[in-house]
């Protein structure tokens, strides 16, 4: 099935972070399994709406990048408002996780989030992951896994890779506003679908100004069989150059004053690349299995941007450049072993999970007419390093329940070298600057260095009601680490503590899986965007409160129906100067639905030739996303589709995105900006909105050469 499982199927090649193959594999139509495996059985899902996603899902609708395959998650919506080549915004369960600080991302086994990203606590770019190789997204919704750790405060997001069509495969793409994409794979008829490499560019000049971009990106993974063990190697680079429009003041193009894709004409973009080395050794017994698997990721990330004009700066205008670049070194290890306390069932696991990153990142204050360097914002190096160890405990103490429980330890240490020069900044000191929120005098070279430790216990109930349906119950503690420039010298690192639970209906069959949850998260502080400073600042405690219901139903092999609607009421629990208890949280989407559904007949024979044909449509729509002062924003609903035939060797496709040519707003945001330079400073908060892309059709041509 494209959805849930009720149990696990063992995998000793699972790839897709410090421990797949714990969770639900679903059948993944596109991979090969190696070896069957007789092992251990595995333990059971950590929540009623864990999900998996696989091929038959993932290829319903077209994608552009693996980034929009975020969207087949139930209860995810994404936005890009700042150019194609940066992380998208998430929001997924009542969280706007912006481009990651709430979301735990792993793509081939290596971490994706980054620590102390000078833009936005854990920053997550998925634009080097192609569509095509994705064999899998696998969701654990909270924190009820031990595995899960830093970011996983909605729950955490794992790609398996892999590429199934025999021998060389080539695509050509040409759409709307001079889109081009070549993509180009291989993959060894007699070998897993796990080895392969793929290569692809792409360009496009945008749907209107400042809107071009381009990126190229390569990837090949080979796993070998070493006797009864398994060794997987993964490398991929990926680097982007992009546009960005910018926003601009909604009632600008209400009233006609700007076109629907107009934009103020300030020079704003980015640059960004990624290189990533995994090695994954793992063996499986009879009785045990084991994986070990150290990774190498190098991020570098440019950004110039301007979300207020020239309010702080009437004169020389707030454009500020940022740039951080990042070293990451890690490993996950992981040993598990069948026991028999209470049945045969039982399994006891243990792992351990140490990272260390090395950071770089600036931000310049510069001219937004002459990009001339006005002042150093942060010019700081930064050493983290996380290492965490966890024990999770399966037991079964009668044949229609199970119980899993553990506990998850993570140790934090910061070393943060501040080379900012010291005093107050040019907005504070300034007569022609302007600033509502004065920022304090930097420290001015000062180093320091800050440690702390994190006890997260996780626990899940899971009862066999009858047949298929099982009944759960899970509650985990997680956190969410600080910025580290934030952190004062000798200070016990502070962490974002959350709780989280779930109760809900899980249920499998060769038709039909799928699962009803309601869940509750509470977080002891939170971080909502602020325009004004271009950064996340800290706003007071809060909670979720909703429900899921999410389903695949495959009744025949050539139809598929994937469907999901969440509903979720975020509100402060806390006041502050800003916001008061019961206040909603601004840019939170209440209801998310999704609905993936995809025919691919097989229409007869053609010159000695198999004729298939596959047809799709994706529905995507987005409710009641509040904004600050009691408003909400503007609903969307979008409509993709795809169509395709294939006659063995050749296949010609249509994919189209925003079919109904729906004018949506990408993103919208409530504050007070100024972009008449030299003018008065608007104080009065105005919606600012980027504008959602119009209606775009692509057409591909494929040849497959086996």
């Amino acid at each position: 099935m494209g959805g849930n499982s009720a149990e696990s199927v063992p995998d000793a090649s699972a790839d897709s972070g410090p421990d797949t193959a714990s969770q639900p594999a679903g059948n993944v139509e596109s991979a090969v399994v190696d070896v069957q495996i007789t092992g251990i059985r595995l333990s059971p899902p950590s929540s009623a709406s864990e999900t998996t996603r696989d091929q038959t899902v993932i290829q319903a609708a077209p994608h552009r990048t693996g980034g929009d395959l975020l969207q087949v998650v139930p209860g995810v919506f994404i936005t890009q408002h700042s150019g194609q080549g940066k992380a998208y915004q998430v929001f997924y369960r009542g969280f706007d996780a912006v481009h990651g600080q709430d979301l735990e991302f792993w793509v081939g086994g290596a971490p994706v989030n980054e620590v102390s990203n000078i833009h936005g606590q854990g920053y997550a770019d998925l634009h080097f992951v192609m569509p095509e190789v994705v064999s899998r997204v696998t969701v654990l919704p909270g924190n009820y896994s031990p595995e899960q750790g830093d970011f996983a405060v909605a729950g955490t997001i794992r790609y398996d890779l892999g590429y199934s069509e025999p021998g060389i495969t080539g695509k050509g793409t040409y759409g709307s506003f001079g889109e081009r994409r070549v993509f180009l794979a291989y993959h060894d008829p007699d070998a897993s679908a796990k080895s392969f490499a793929a290569f692809e560019s792409q360009s496009t000049d945008g749907f209107g100004p400042s809107r071009a971009a381009s990126r190229t990106s390569g990837v090949a993974q080979q796993v070998f069989n070493l006797g009864e063990d398994k060794l997987r190697l993964l490398a991929s680079g990926y680097a982007a150059n992009f546009d960005s429009p910018g926003v601009v003041r909604l009632a600008d193009i209400e009233s006609g004053a700007m076109g629907r894709f107009d934009t103020y004409g300030v020079n704003q973009g980015g640059f960004s690349s990624r290189y990533q080395l995994v090695t994954e050794y793992s063996g499986s017994r009879a009785s045990s299995d084991w994986t070990l698997a150290p990774y190498a990721v190098q991020r570098a990330l440019k950004l110039k941007q301007n979300y207020t004009g020239y309010l702080v700066d009437p004169i020389n205008g707030d454009t500020t450049q940022l740039i951080n670049e990042s070293t990451t070194l890690g490993f996950t290890g992981r040993f598990r072993r069948a026991v028999h306390w209470l049945s045969s069932q039982d399994s006891i696991e243990a792992g351990v999970s140490v990272r260390n990153d090395w950071i770089s990142q600036s931000q310049l204050n510069i001219g937004t007419g002459n990009e001339r360097v006005l002042e150093t914002i942060v010019d700081a190096k930064i050493r983290a390093m996380d290492a965490a160890g966890w024990l999770d405990v399966a037991v079964s103490p009668i044949s229609r329940l199970k119980i899993r429980a553990g506990v998850r330890v993570d140790g934090l240490a910061y070393h943060v070298q501040d080379n900012t020069p010291a005093g107050e900044s040019r907005a504070d000191t300034d007569p022609n600057a302007f600033s509502h929120k004065l920022r304090p005098p930097s420290p001015g070279g000062q180093a320091r260095t800050a440690m702390g430790s994190h006890y997260g216990p996780r626990a899940t109930i899971d009862g066999l009601l009858v047949s298929g349906l099982h009944a759960m119950f899970s509650y985990g503690e997680g956190f969410r680490s600080p910025q580290a420039r934030s952190l004062g010298d000798g200070e016990k690192t502070p962490f974002t503590t959350v709780r989280s639970m779930e109760a809900g209906l899980r249920f499998s069959s060769d038709v039909v899986s799928g699962s009803l949850s309601a869940f509750r998260t509470t977080l002891n502080g939170d971080l909502v965007f602020d325009a004004a400073t271009t950064r996340n600042e800290a706003v007071p405690a809060s909670q979720r409160m909703g429900g899921a219901l999410e389903f695949t139903v495959e009744p025949v092999p050539w139809f598929m129906s994937s469907g999901s609607a969440t509903y979720t009421r975020a509100t402060f629990t806390a006041s502050d100067s800003d916001f008061n208890s019961g206040d909603k949280l601004p840019y939170v989407p209440e209801l998310i639905v999704r609905e993936d559904t995809a025919f691919t007949p097989t229409l007869g024979h053609l010159w000695s030739r198999v004729l298939r044909a596959r047809f799709g449509v994706a529905l995507t729509g987005m409710f009641n996303r509040p904004q600050p002062y009691g408003q909400f924003g503007h609903n969307v609903f979008l409509v993709d589709a795809l169509a395709q035939l294939r006659l063995q060797e050749v296949a010609l496709g249509l994919d189209v995105f925003n079919a109904l040519d729906a004018h949506w707003y990408d993103s919208e945001f409530t504050y007070s900006a100024n972009w008449n330079p030299g003018a008065a400073a608007r104080l009065v908060p105005e919606r600012y909105v980027t504008v959602g892309a119009p209606r775009t059709l692509l057409m591909t041509l494929s040849l497959y050469v086996n």
